[in-house]
């Protein structure tokens, strides 16, 4: 099951995050951001990772690099950019570099991870949130 909903996560994120969106709807009008995707079961996230590595499968490309994800931990997000004239997304990486230079995610604590995943922002410093977990209150799914 995908989880979109931004209750589910860690509020240390979800506010430099809606900022971030508020900001890039403002200054992209001609553009909706959707989350796609909030926090990850680890039975997800171990589904995800087999995309491309195992079978049945191999034929899919690889959509995620880690089975230790920011997403387990509610410290990340993808998102979707759809154009409001037309209603289709738009995934070429030009774009999503044009938004980034508009609205960098650094000036809001957030990070994407380039050429890795361009669809995605997660909190700047996740590695050290996540070494202070139980004094942040984070809980990894």
């Amino acid at each position: 099951m995908i989880d979109r909903s931004l209750d589910s996560l860690h509020p240390i994120f979800l506010a430099p995050l809606q900022a971030w969106l508020r900001t890039a709807e403002d200054r992209v009008p001609h553009v909706e951001f959707r989350v796609t995707e909030t926090r990850r079961t680890l039975e997800r996230q171990q589904w995800l990772f087999a995309q491309g590595r195992e079978e049945p499968y191999l034929a899919a490309p690889r959509v995620t690099w880690t089975l230790d994800s920011r997403h387990r931990w509610g410290l990340a997000a993808d998102l979707a950019m759809i154009r409001k004239s037309t209603g289709e997304a738009i995934w070429e990486i030009s774009s999503w570099k044009w938004v980034y230079a508009q609205v960098p995610p650094a000036h809001y604590g957030l990070r994407h991870l380039g050429p890795l995943e361009w669809l995605h922002l997660e909190a700047r410093y996740a590695d050290e949130m996540i070494e202070e977990a139980e004094v942040l209150g984070l809980i990894q799914t």
